[in-house]
Order: C-alpha cells, then structure tokens, then sequence
C-alpha cells in the first residue's frame, strides 16, 4: 500500500512540473553583483583605483571584463537552461556599462539560453561615473525605462506578467516552473530594500495563479528576505522581508535567490531557503548552479576559473593565468590592511597582532568564499577578546557567529 502511494505521488509531482523528470532536470545558474565596467571607461591610473584595491572590499575591478569574459565561456559550455542575475549588473550604473553587459549576454541568447535580470541599488542611480584617466567623471545613467529598454531580451519581453509599480516581473519556463524576479529597491540608488503594497498585492495574485497552473515558484531578488548576519540587517534584508517570506512559503515557495551582500551563504527555514551568492566582483567570482526535478533541487556554488579561460584565450598576463594565486592574494592584501590598522592600534604585542592581523584577514576571505573548513579557528577567542572595542572586532564576531561552509544545499532538508 505504502508503495502505491509513493507511485501516485511522484505522478502527481511529475504532471505539476510540466513534464520535467528526475533524468531531464531544469538547469538553472544564478549569478549576482557584477559591478561591470569595460577597460574602455576605467583606467588604473588614479587614485580611485588604489582605493577601491585597498578598501578590504575585495571588489575586483581591474580584471572584471576578463572574469566576466571567463564565466561567458563556461555558460556556453555548461549550457544551464537558464541564468538568473540579481542585480548591480553595472558598476555604478553607468549606462555604457549597462550597454557593455547587454551585449556581452546576447552571445548567451544566440546559443538559445535564457538570461533574467533585475535591478539592484547600483543599477540606476540618476548619478552615475566612469574613469577612463583613473579619477571619477560624470556619464549618463539609465532610468527604469532605460533599464527596460536595454535588458529586453532578458527578461522585459516574454514575461507572463509585470508589475506597474516596479521593475518585477514573472517568467513561465514553460516546464513546470515560472521565475519570480523580484525589483527589491525602495528607492533606486539607495541601499535599503522593500517590496511595496501594491507590489506585494501584485505578487499575491502572480503567486494564487502560479498555484492554480501547479507550477512550482521560483523567487530572485537583489535583497534577501531572511537575516544572513544581524548586523547588516537593516541595508541587506527586505525591510518588509518577514511578510515576502511568510507569503513565499505559504504559497509554496522553497528557494529565494538574492545577492547584494557579497558573502556566499544560505539560511534554511523549515519551509523557505535564502540563498545569497557571492558577489561575483569578488573572488572567487562565484556563481549558484542549480537542478530542479520533481523530486526537489539542488544548489551548489561554483568558482570562474580564470586561469583555464586565461590559457585558452591565448592571454599572456601572469596575473590572468595564476588568478587563483592573484585573485586569492588581492582580496587577502586588502583585508589584512584593514586589519592591521585596527589591530595594531589595540594590540601592543606585534608578534599578537601580525597573527590576528592574518587570521581575521584570512576569515574574511572565507566569509565571503563561503568556505570556513580551511581556516583555523583555534585562535578566535584570543583575537576577539584583543579586538573588542574595534569596529574590526565587532564585524569579526558577527562573522564568527556563523562558520558552516555554505557552498551547497539541497531540498528537501536532509535529516540524520
């Protein structure tokens, strides 16, 4: 008996998901926070590119066209049936850079894989910048209509549905499951975001149509809707996100993807997981590759390898071809001289501080690679208790809260 239910249940699965089966999964690849500009509009020269190399950040903007260039050869080798970006597509919003990535994407589309994207808080700003010569100089940004305009064959045409009041939209795979992609600005150009009423009477309605076709939602938005780390909470979380995530969830939604934050992590609930994919302006430029079958998904985040597109582009910059040493030691450099600046100042013992210097340095790097398992641990509470009072110090602990890898995840819950 038990057996024949189990047959009319995965039936039942299999017909609300469009005809997908466990052997033909839907290949999904999300990626987040580009931040891009093209070496056409950037120049090292200036002093702003010495600040944004040492701002701990890790932002990495020298090389981001030929990151970007990397992670296109592999969506063309991968071939996922669809990409999801979650905003800050342009660095700055410069509409040049918007126009650079458009472009870029369409060679995407040619080899017939779907690209969705929405806004994020750098996207259309009203005042936007490049830096050919090194130092900042005002261009055009784009408007929400721009932004539309430029971004029509990804996603602002072919959707079921779009919301007057922002930039969300809902996408139909045709397969059993139909995209979400979420505009989560308040205010485009400010950090803080929210879903408004009538954006989220709008959603109600795609969610109570999405449940009555039985097919499965799938959320993207650029702020998550769960809490990540408390203490980023107010800028980085939905501030209406307990609702989005209670309306999510009972109407059947497991799995939110977002950005923003620039760490690799994830947070379950016992109905709803909250993705956020590392900043891919950040190495190690990761992105999430996910497989959905009746049977549930499953998510695990992946590295650009530079080095291999280096070699095969024929491109003879030794920083290209040993990016996982470059990569590695630029976000590295920059983190540990912010660390340093606050430790040495508490710290008087400098054989102490170089050691917390370089633990806390390699810690960041972790957080935002999502990967804790190579970073010893042994010595946090003595770096704690030497850093209290120190901003540094502070941002350190609430990392430290929370050391699993976060790397991969799955649905349904595992349970031991």
């Amino acid at each position: 008996m038990k057996k024949f239910f189990a047959i009319i249940f995965a039936i039942i699965l299999a017909f609300s998901f469009g005809g997908c089966s466990k052997e033909d999964p839907l290949r999904i690849v999300t990626v987040t926070d580009l931040h891009f500009t093209g070496k056409e509009y950037f120049s090292y020269k200036g002093t702003f590119a010495a600040a944004n190399d040492s701002n701990g950040t890790g932002k990495q903007i020298r090389y981001v066209e030929e990151i970007f260039d990397a992670f296109i050869s592999e969506m063309l080798s991968e071939k996922p049936d669809y990409i999801l970006i979650t905003g800050d597509l342009a660095f700055n919003g410069a509409k040049v850079s918007h126009l650079a990535v458009a472009e870029k994407l369409s060679v995407l589309k040619q080899e017939g894989i779907t690209v969705l994207v929405i806004p994020g808080n750098h996207d259309i700003t009203g005042s936007a910048y490049v830096f050919p010569n090194g130092e900042p100089e005002d261009s055009e940004s784009v408007t929400p209509e721009e932004f539309m305009e430029i971004y029509s064959d990804f996603g602002y045409s072919g959707g079921i549905s779009y919301d007057e009041n922002s930039l969300s939209y809902v996408f139909d795979s045709g397969k059993g499951i139909r995209f979400f992609m979420l505009d989560t600005n308040l205010i485009y150009g400010a950090s803080l975001g929210q879903l408004s009423e009538k954006t989220l009477e709008w959603l109600e309605k795609e969610l109570a149509l999405c449940r009555e076709s039985e097919n499965i939602p799938v959320f993207a938005g650029h702020h998550s809707v769960l809490s990540h780390n408390p203490r980023f909470d107010f800028t980085y979380k939905l501030s209406n996100g307990d609702d989005v995530s209670d309306m999510i969830a009972e109407n059947g939604g497991t799995l939110y993807l977002c950005g923003h934050l620039h760490t690799q992590h994830f947070v379950q609930t016992e109905k709803l997981t909250d993705i956020v994919t590392g900043g891919f302006c950040v190495y190690p430029h990761r992105y999430g590759y996910i497989e959905i079958s009746p049977e549930g998904w499953k998510y695990e985040a992946k590295a650009t390898d530079v080095s291999a597109y280096a070699s095969s582009a024929g491109i003879d910059n030794p920083d290209l071809l040993n990016y996982g040493d470059y990569g590695y030691g630029f976000f590295y450099d920059g983190a540990y001289a912010q660390a340093k600046e606050a430790i040495y100042s508490v710290v008087e013992d400098e054989e102490l501080a170089e050691k917390y210097s370089v633990f806390s340095a390699q810690l960041n790097v972790a957080y935002f690679g999502g990967v804790f398992s190579d970073v010893d641990l042994s010595v946090a509470e003595d770096f704690l208790a030497a850093a209290e009072g120190t901003g540094w110090g502070s941002y350190m602990s609430s990392v430290l809260l929370d050391t699993k890898d976060n790397i991969y995840c799955q649905w349904p819950i595992e349970t031991q």
